[in-house]
């Protein structure tokens, strides 16, 4: 591998822009594959990246963006940011193009992320990683970070050596020896995205709502009791050991409004991915997030119908059917399939 060795982001979105973006402003070298769209926003205007407090502008030509596959024949390390549901696609072009033994990161959503990309690409090394922030993205190219969080890469002596540069940044990336439990750690977090889609809100306004909260508290502890099953300990990603967060999001708006959202350092206009997807008329990646969690519950026997309705009613969404709903109706729902399950 080269002294300063290429990353390309697979996966030019708002993840993969912010990714990329932050590490080329820290002198990595950086090249992206992304949509036509994305290629000539970069081309026409360049690009420019925020998060905690700092902004970098890029000038057009010190970008390289590509929507060719063949990009990824000089890749040392490939960060693969697009979405779960796309991996099968994303492996077929990598194990074509790339060459054997390049470094695949996966910076995705999803728990199984790793097994599932392994078995695609035998010849190459999979790393799992974690972005554990929210971005938005208000055009093609320009991305801003709109909750607290950083990266976290699963140990690999050729990725900490290419990524040492970042470690005197306020974007430095944390390494670790358990990816599992942070993989299911982060799925607590995402297992709002769903409601934050149906709910039609920000962030910012739905988490403001106990109700909303409530519904949240209610999916993560049907999947607190799958990683019991399972014999995962979480990861503790934030202020708070993950089995305590459930209860924290129960508090009083007036309690939680004060600490909890200024913990998180949450944006008013931010929104889940699944809310961009539900607007970009995109498949979302609802059995990756609460539909593994019922798919895992159903191995062990462990209830799971709050996700379950989630699952159900994001694929109703999906097909054309109702997408916006309040946290009374939504927890109807789950007391009903609640109910028939247990009759």
């Amino acid at each position: 591998m080269n002294e300063r060795p290429r990353i390309v982001i697979f996966g030019a979105g708002s993840i993969g822009c912010h990714v990329g973006l932050t590490w080329l402003a820290a002198g990595l070298d950086i090249r992206f594959i992304g949509r036509p769209k994305v290629v000539q926003a970069a081309h026409d205007e360049g690009a420019c990246v925020e998060a905690d407090g700092r902004s970098h502008a890029f000038e057009p030509k010190d970008l390289v963006f590509s929507d060719a596959r063949d990009a990824l024949a000089d890749a040392d390390i490939i960060a693969l940011c697009v979405k779960a549901t796309d991996d099968r696609e994303a492996a077929a072009e990598i194990a074509a193009h790339a060459r054997p033994g390049a470094i695949v990161l996966s910076l995705q959503n999803g728990v199984d992320n790793g097994l599932r990309l392994q078995a695609l690409l035998p010849e190459m090394t999979i790393v799992e990683g974690m972005v554990a922030y929210n971005v938005v993205r208000p055009s093609p190219t320009r991305v801003r970070k709109t909750s607290a969080g950083n990266i976290i890469v699963g140990r690999n002596a050729t990725l900490e050596a290419a990524l040492a540069p970042l470690s005197t940044t306020a974007s430095a990336v944390e390494f670790v020896d358990d990816m599992r439990a942070v993989k299911w750690s982060k799925l607590l977090l995402n297992l709002n995205n769903p409601l934050n889609a149906l709910s039609g809100l920000t962030l910012y306004d739905q988490l403001s709502d106990c109700a909303w909260r409530r519904l949240l508290a209610t999916l993560q502890n049907e999947c607190l009791e799958v990683m019991s099953a399972e014999e995962i300990e979480p990861a503790k990603l934030g202020p708070l050991p993950p089995r305590l967060i459930p209860f924290f999001l129960s508090t009083p708006d007036w309690f939680f409004n004060s600490t909890g959202l200024k913990l998180q350092k949450i944006a008013r206009d931010a929104r889940s991915s699944m809310a961009d997807d539900f607007a970009a008329g995109r498949r979302t990646e609802i059995d990756f997030l609460n539909g593994t969690v019922a798919e895992h519950g159903r191995r062990h026997g462990v209830p799971c119908p709050a996700n379950e309705t989630m699952v159900k009613l994001v694929k109703q969404a999906e097909c054309g059917q109702r997408r916006t709903w309040t946290a009374g109706e939504i927890a109807e729902l789950i007391n009903r399939r609640m109910a028939g399950a247990a009759s």
